[in-house]
């Protein structure tokens, strides 16, 4: 692996311009507010490392790293994330400091790492799931941002195929995760749920509890940022479709929207807004393993009010690359796009179902 932190002349100044035109970094009169990007495809970049960019959100001044890695989040202050050869997880300051990660790293029985964080960025829960006698355990943990007030929170098995996947974490310590045959997901395009359980952390003996229609589909799902809200979709035949059925779980109580009858066989990339009153996820037909480079394939954007209990299609024109949902704008009118194939950042507004590329770089998200 090899950092650097480094100015980039007018090629960072053209790139922080165009990120602050777009409103994408967050313009803030507290110090030190960074919004972090990576890229991959820099001309001054060596094969296979990812460069991560730490834009100052008051100055526009950037930082870089030039990492190994996949999966960036931001956990706290720093951006964690996974070294596709190895295994080891790493973590890399604003500054550009890489080290090891310090409280998350694989046993020699372990298979994989999976992690979610919450929305203040303040929380993480990360599952190892390891070969064992009698099959895969999998170890649930939660702890702050720095490693302090750890807790192991779940212990799924020993099983002979099935792992427990995070899939949420909220501020206020309720887990969800799923549980699914080891590595079926990882087929998918689309990330997948088979049977969704809640775990209220904060509990002085915490159980997993199944939530509502639970098994259902091997289907995509998204909660609220608050854990509040369910999304799930549910597939209607082998051809396409989905409906979705969107959860007040408090409250116990379900708004259904039909299917848009649309001919795309799959689904995902969940989004449901903080207030629990729009869902917005993505279609696709024509996916194979093989098929990215075929021109074949197709995407859409479907949006679900709550209100109506109707769905649409946010952009009318089929879109031939992948832009998926992945974080809401702040008034919850559109959303941001990235595509996992390519560098950049889109966005589109609802009202207009205009889609615009405001950056080069690929968001990660905000250091709080």
């Amino acid at each position: 692996m090899r950092s650097s932190a480094r100015w980039y002349g007018w090629w960072a100044v053209l790139l922080v311009g165009g990120l602050l035109a777009s409103g994408l970094v967050v313009r803030s009169q507290e110090p030190r507010t960074i919004e972090v990007f990576y890229t991959r495809s820099s001309d001054t970049l060596a094969s296979g490392l990812t460069r991560l960019l730490f834009v100052d959100a008051v100055t526009g001044d950037v930082r870089t790293a030039d990492v190994s890695g996949e999966g960036f989040t931001v956990v706290g202050r720093y951006v964690m994330y996974r070294d596709p050869g190895t295994g080891v997880i790493y973590r890399t300051w604003e500054d550009g400091r890489t080290e090891q990660h310090p409280f998350i790293q694989p046993a020699p029985e372990t298979r994989r790492i999976d992690w979610v964080v919450s929305p203040s960025h303040d929380w993480i829960a990360w599952t190892l799931t390891n070969q064992v006698t009698g099959g895969l355990q999998t170890i649930t943990t939660l702890a702050r941002a720095d490693g302090t007030e750890p807790r192991a929170i779940l212990t799924d098995g020993p099983d002979a195929f099935m792992r427990a996947v995070p899939v949420a974490l909220t501020d206020d310590w309720l887990f969800f995760f799923d549980r699914q045959p080891q590595g079926v997901g990882d087929y998918f395009f689309y990330r997948q749920y088979a049977s969704l359980y809640r775990l209220d952390a904060g509990a002085e003996a915490p159980e997993p509890a199944l939530l509502p229609y639970e098994p259902n589909c091997f289907c995509g799902a998204g909660l609220s940022p608050d854990g509040q809200h369910l999304a799930r979709l549910e597939q209607v035949t082998e051809t396409g479709g989905y409906d979705v059925r969107l959860w007040d779980l408090p409250a116990n109580v379900d708004v259904f929207a039909r299917s848009l009858n649309v001919n795309y066989q799959v689904a995902g990339a969940v989004l449901v807004s903080p207030d629990g009153r729009r869902v917005v996820y993505s279609l696709a037909n024509d996916l194979a393993v093989d098929s990215a480079g075929s021109g074949r394939e197709r995407f859409m954007l479907a949006l679900m009010e709550a209100r109506t209990g109707q769905q649409r299609q946010v952009v009318y024109n089929q879109l031939l690359v992948p832009l998926l949902p992945a974080a809401w704008l702040e008034d919850s009118s559109g959303v941001i796009l990235l595509n996992p194939r390519q560098d950049g950042t889109w966005k589109v507004t609802f009202e207009t179902g205009e889609i615009r590329q405001v950056s080069a770089a690929t968001r990660v998200g905000l250091l709080h």
